[in-house]
């Protein structure tokens, strides 16, 4: 498990990398653009660029596959950077949300803590929520000495991970452009 959590937590650092936005062109939502895969599907600002990989790790092979759009400078938009990340677990592996309710929220203890510690920024909020009867974590951290927040909902789907984060100015919290990217994910059946 504990070799679980920094895989999570790169996946959440890799993504703080960004710079602030410089007012210019603003993104409507008749904008945005379908996403979907073998799994899910949702809607982001713009095409999310699309990046997978395979890892070799101490309970087998993990395959890890990132979309995010990163709102170039120029361009306004309420958040920074729009991600959903997906990782799938081998299917010997404990990480399944058929475990018991105490690996599971195990595992989440893990990511939350781990997630905030890897970005340097201080929880905020947390909540534990569900998908199509799946169970998840949503959290919100301060990060860049406050500068930020990073919203992260998480749901275990059998042996896949799901990850929708964004990242917005403090100022721009709340806003609607964050709550229609995270309530547009749904889990293909």
């Amino acid at each position: 498990m504990k070799k679980i959590i920094p895989l999570f937590t790169l996946l959440v650092g890799t993504v703080l990398t960004i710079s602030f936005v410089h007012p210019g062109k603003t993104i409507h939502s008749d904008d945005w653009v379908p996403f979907e895969d073998a799994g899910c599907k949702m809607l982001f600002p713009k095409a999310p660029a699309n990046e997978s990989q395979t890892v070799n790790t101490a309970i087998g092979e993990l395959k890890l596959y990132n979309h995010s759009y990163e709102v170039p400078d120029g361009v306004q938009d309420d958040n920074l950077v729009y991600v959903l990340s997906e990782t799938e677990f081998p299917d010997t592996s404990t990480i399944n949300s058929k475990n018991s309710k105490e690996v599971i929220d195990k595992f989440f203890r893990g990511a939350v803590d781990g997630g905030v510690s890897n970005a340097h920024g201080k929880l905020l909020t947390e909540e534990t929520i569900q998908l199509d009867g799946f169970p998840g974590k949503k959290f919100r951290a301060g990060v860049q000495d406050g500068a930020a927040i990073m919203t992260i909902k998480t749901y275990l789907v059998k042996n896949k991970l799901y990850m929708l984060q964004v990242i917005t100015e403090t100022k721009k919290d709340f806003n609607k452009s964050m709550d229609k990217f995270m309530r547009s994910f749904m889990l293909k059946h």
